[in-house]
């Protein structure tokens, strides 16, 4: 079984080497990657600004507190979870077996989003390998996440993304893939200038297809298509590329494989309510009603700030989603996993004081009553991208600098 299989393509940083300067711990099957790999990714001084600055953060921290180190390693304890996140979420499948589809559609949203959330959440401590660091057992927990969740392969994307994309690249457009498609976002913009009183019925309209099951997919095919198609625009950059790794193909068919065994399950033991409520949730968490997911992505990196380039969560919301919400801690020490978060914290509180301090579901909340401004803030929101994105000029009442960050009505209706 090649590396890859099992863990994204990253260059984990272990903190200081007791000469004081920076250790990149990398083994020879990702060496030997590396040297196919773009220019790029071999070239460490590639990593974004704010990346940069959690190197900083994590050598002064290393500095001040060297009984840091200690925290580092795997640590199986949450693989514990996924028999009783399997048992809730079939369980509720079970006992919606016969119910209507109201109550299957709020279960979904109040509940089955928030358990699937919380696989979700074990997933982030898989791509580091921060529960096993051995490549059958990792797998094997990948499958277990993947038999509650249901991704269709969509986890290893996400694994791989999440290390070679987002880790060393935070707040670069061009690399990081959490940022809006800057062209997508450049025609939603042109359309609401252009028609202001659509506005808040063309979010309404996401919002009611993403709260479908499949909305989310049904939504990403016909939303991107309805903009360019009112505005002359393109919805896809033509010149991004995040470069990031991929599964090998035969890894992401069994992941579809076990998907499809665990749905043909669901609907012959219990019924197709109850796989209904199985789509339903992933469906939820997903999209754009991801109200604790998207909350949470808001609350991470929320205004491109090199100096504080990640904020934590603290609070009851972690007991469930096992302390993602300590991301600046992450971030900073990713090889830490999630349990000792909270003692890495406490170790270095002088390090680790950027707080959000909005919840989840209000920062979801807000992002709907803005018509989804974007979530990530970056220099190309302020540029004039109409010749690399294509389409006709911009008007006069597009040219910027404009704050992407939509003023005006604080509620929906």
């Amino acid at each position: 079984m090649s590396e890859s299989l099992v863990e994204p393509d990253y260059l984990e940083a272990a903190g200081p080497s007791d000469g004081g300067q920076e250790a990149i711990e990398i083994d020879s099957s990702s060496a030997a990657r590396l040297e196919t790999a773009p220019a790029v990714a071999r070239d460490s001084g590639a990593i974004s600004p704010q990346s940069s600055r959690h190197h900083e953060m994590r050598r002064e921290a290393l500095r001040n507190h060297p009984e840091i180190r200690e925290l580092f390693g795997s640590d199986p304890r949450p693989a514990l979870a996924i028999p009783v996140l399997l048992a809730l979420h079939w369980g509720t499948a079970w006992l919606l077996r016969d119910s209507g589809l109201f109550v299957i559609f709020l279960v979904s949203f109040f509940w089955g989003q928030l358990l699937v959330h919380s696989a979700g959440a074990l997933l982030h401590d898989a791509a580091h390998r921060a529960v096993f660091r051995g490549k059958r057992t990792k797998v094997a927990f990948d499958i277990g996440l993947e038999m509650i969740m249901g991704t269709y392969g969509r986890l290893l994307t996400y694994q791989h993304e999440h290390m070679s994309s987002h880790h060393p690249h935070i707040g670069d457009y061009e690399r990081d893939y959490e940022h809006e498609d800057t062209c997508r976002y450049l025609a939603r913009r042109s359309f609401h200038r252009k028609h202001p009183r659509f506005r808040r019925l063309t979010t309404i309209v996401e919002i009611l297809i993403n709260l479908l099951p499949f909305g989310f997919l049904i939504a990403g095919e016909v939303i991107p298509r309805f903009y360019k198609a009112v505005t002359g625009r393109e919805t896809k950059d033509p010149q991004r590329d995040i470069a990031a790794t991929k599964a090998d193909p035969w890894m992401m068919s069994l992941f579809i494989g076990v998907t499809l065994t665990v749905n043909a399950g669901l609907f012959f033991a219990f019924g197709w309510k109850a796989l209904l409520y199985h789509i339903w949730s992933l469906s939820h968490f997903i999209g754009k009603c991801g109200v604790t997911n998207l909350g949470q992505s808001l609350s991470e990196h929320p205004d491109g700030d090199v100096v504080d380039p990640t904020c934590s969560t603290y609070g009851p919301i972690n007991w469930i989603l096992f302390n993602t919400g300590y991301h600046n801690e992450h971030h900073t020490f990713p090889n830490v996993p999630c349990f000792r978060l909270p003692k890495l914290k406490a170790i270095a509180p002088e390090v680790f004081h950027a707080t959000s301090h909005k919840s989840y579901a209000r920062l979801w909340w807000e992002h709907v009553c803005k018509d989804f401004s974007p979530t990530r803030q970056n220099e190309f929101l302020y540029r004039d991208n109409a010749e690399r994105c294509g389409g006709p000029p911009l008007g006069a009442d597009e040219q910027p600098p404009y704050d992407p960050r939509p003023v005006g009505a604080t509620t929906l209706f």
